[in-house]
């Protein structure tokens, strides 16, 4: 008795189908690689390039679209440019660079509302041009930012 192979044919439809649930299988688990977008309370070490000496501040960050894109530093602080935006990934950790050559070390710690409590920090009651509130923070009296203040 001879015995026949049985051959099972798929549909293209069905392989494609089958492919496209692979793919997502595979890159579900990678979507929540970074925190939501918002106002964070980060531990930032900051030196300018080649020096030796270094700083350290407990302040708001700001994250949008996966990306640190603003630090909120406290009145006084003398970078003011802005930095290079720099993905953030889950464990929070980044280092990003500003114009002015600062190299900024950021380990986020949780919810803005703990650097507020701790350092008396508001957000700037400034509004802008485009009548949305300002979105940087301030432990300065008069409630403007570093942005805002009258020179």
């Amino acid at each position: 008795m001879v015995k026949k192979r049985v051959q099972i044919k798929f549909p293209y439809s069905t392989i494609w189908m089958l492919l496209l649930l692979w793919g997502i299988f595979l890159v579900l688990p990678g979507c929540k690689r970074q925190p939501p977008d918002g106002h964070y309370c980060a531990k930032v070490t900051y030196q300018k390039q080649g020096s030796k000496s270094q700083g350290n501040f407990t302040i708001i960050v700001e994250l949008k679209d996966k990306k640190l894109i603003d630090i909120s530093f406290p009145e006084g602080h003398y970078d003011h440019s802005d930095i290079k935006p720099v993905d953030v990934p889950l464990d929070g950790k980044c280092t990003a660079i500003s114009k002015a050559g600062y190299v900024y070390k950021v380990q986020m710690l949780g919810p803005a509302i703990e650097c507020m409590k701790s350092a008396n920090m508001v957000q700037c009651k400034v509004t802008t041009k485009n009548g949305n509130r300002c979105q940087r923070f301030t432990d300065n009296k008069n409630g403007l930012c570093w942005q805002h203040q009258k020179k």
